[in-house]
């Protein structure tokens, strides 16, 4: 008679074998902790605006440092499109800025932060090229190519490449094509990438600024090690009360406005007030009652947008305009933001370090001796 021992030992084999599970992008540590979990912008190094005079030493390695100890676990690095790109030659970066820009990656690692490298054009026509013009593209996936090709020596899990701050032709009214326009663009500057390096990954977002309904409208793409990011700035009114640039006549007449929102809170504003417009906008902020369920709603449908698209997911600017925000009102919406990111698992990024949204100080006007709002750094989770 046969044995069935082997048969029996297959069986129990079979049951016993437990069943593969998909990971979970949104649990990533790599995305969630180890690296892209807690950063913070390093703005005006090397923005179309900046002054190439500190290009070599705006954030010196013991900054860097200082921020590493504070709690972040990376940086984000604006390059504006006039720093590295050549539209004559895209396919040579423009030197000596690429030496400052290749210091600056070493010594973020050296410091033991991880360091996204985003395109960040400060001028609208870099947009409208990008939204009217197939060959502007062609030229910004070969910067990208060259990009890639020049700092892929630097590690995957330290560095990663951000295709494009913040598209907004759409958004702004700068054509008259929808969202769907930035579909394809991306993609050719993401297919650009993956010619010079399969490793290091690659974090893209949606027109309207980064907005979640611009993510929202993404298709995913087919590609490995993609990073899909969005920006947070709700309430508007509030994160950018009083900033000159904001586009919106309300924000920048605004001043004093509190967070969490109540018709009580917003009283004595419009009462002090003759700005029609601004107080309309004020009655409505203080009628939506603002709070973290206002932010853990919006967020929410960035978070279930990633997850039926088993995609990882990550936040890299959000924050709150402080010369004219109540203090303890900016170190609420900090906290309250960045709790609601914790919860969804979406690894975040402050906007930014040491200008008006920022958390550093100088004492004397001194770089060398950062200071820390330690007020600030409690709001967001890291003392």
């Amino acid at each position: 008679m046969k044995s069935i021992l082997p048969v029996l030992f297959l069986f129990i084999g079979i049951v016993c074998k437990k069943p593969k599970t998909t990971p979970d992008p949104l649990r990533d540590p790599v995305v969630t902790e180890n690296i892209l979990g807690k950063g913070v912008n390093l703005s005006n190094w090397f923005n179309d605006y900046s002054n190439p005079a500190q290009f070599n030493n705006r954030f010196s390695i013991s900054t860097l440092l200082f921020i590493k100890s504070s709690g972040f676990t990376y940086v984000r690095i604006p390059v504006g499109v006039t720093i590295l790109f050549n539209a004559n030659d895209p396919g040579k970066l423009n030197h000596p800025n690429i030496t400052y820009v290749d210091a600056a990656i070493d010594n973020c690692i050296k410091a033991g932060l991880g360091i996204t490298i985003n395109l960040h054009a400060w001028q609208n026509d870099t947009e409208i090229k990008l939204a009217s013009d197939p060959a502007f593209g062609d030229k910004m996936a070969t910067y990208w190519k060259t990009m890639a090709a020049y700092l892929k020596k630097y590690p995957a899990d330290k560095l990663f490449f951000e295709v494009y701050n913040e598209p907004h032709a759409s958004a702004a009214g700068l054509t008259a094509q929808g969202f769907g326009w930035w579909q394809p663009v991306q993609e050719k500057m993401i297919k650009a990438i993956r010619e010079a390096t399969a490793n290091h990954s690659i974090i893209v977002g949606g027109e309207g600024y980064n907005s979640i309904s611009g993510l929202t409208q993404l298709t995913p793409y087919n590609f490995e090690n993609i990073i899909y990011n969005f920006h947070f700035y709700d309430p508007f009114l509030f994160t950018h009360q009083g900033a000159p640039w904001s586009g919106w006549q309300p924000a920048m007449d605004a001043r004093s406005v509190p967070y969490p929102a109540s018709p009580e809170g917003v009283a004595p504003l419009i009462a002090a007030s003759s700005n029609a417009s601004l107080n309309n906008e004020l009655r409505w902020y203080g009628q939506q009652r603002y709070n973290i369920d206002s932010l853990d709603k919006w967020i929410k449908v960035a978070y279930d947008w990633a997850k039926s698209k088993n995609v990882k997911l990550i936040s890299n600017e959000f924050g709150s305009y402080k010369p004219y925000a109540p203090r303890q009102s900016r170190l609420n919406y900090l906290k309250d933001v960045r709790t609601v990111f914790e919860k969804y698992k979406i690894g975040w990024a402050m906007w930014e370090a040491d200008e008006d949204f920022g958390w550093i100080s100088y004492p004397g006007g001194n770089r060398n001796n950062p200071t820390a709002d330690m007020e600030v750094l409690t709001a967001l989770g890291l003392k």
